[in-house]
């Protein structure tokens, strides 16, 4: 089997790529929006997240058997932190409310929705594996 068709069958490889993708592009929209709203904090924990995103594709990528708890964790951390940076009103420093900080145009708004959806479906991947090979190990 080519390492093509390996990548193809392999849903964890698929939504770590497709949350990566999706964080970066989220990470060249704020760049088009000048960087509106966005101070030290928020870039931090942005650069955060892509770092996490690279570890999910490299450790989904090489089969390491940690793969499913390190997309669940990245995934479902990934969603909750940037719905409540841009999806709720403002309430702290890591805020960069689309709500109230910012007033982005419908462009920002797919690609941050893209973003929390392709981190949730990470976690939502990862869960499944997890819970798949917790069973596969209860029935030996």
């Amino acid at each position: 089997m080519t390492a093509r068709a390996r990548i193809r069958d392999d849903w964890l490889a698929i939504a770590a790529i497709a949350y990566l993708a999706a964080n970066l592009l989220h990470g060249a929209d704020h760049i088009r929006q000048e960087l509106a709203g966005v101070n030290v904090a928020i870039a931090t924990g942005g650069a955060m997240l892509t770092a996490a995103g690279v570890a999910v594709v490299i450790v989904a990528l090489r089969h390491d058997p940690r793969t499913p708890l390190v997309a669940t964790v990245v995934g479902f951390a990934a969603a909750i932190l940037v719905a409540a940076s841009h999806i709720a009103p403002h309430w702290s420093v890591l805020s960069d409310s689309y709500l109230d900080d910012v007033h982005p145009d419908t462009l920002s708004w797919v690609v941050v929705l893209l973003e929390i959806a392709t981190a949730a479906f990470l976690g939502v991947v990862g869960l499944y594996r997890t819970s798949a090979s917790g069973r596969r190990s209860h029935a030996h």
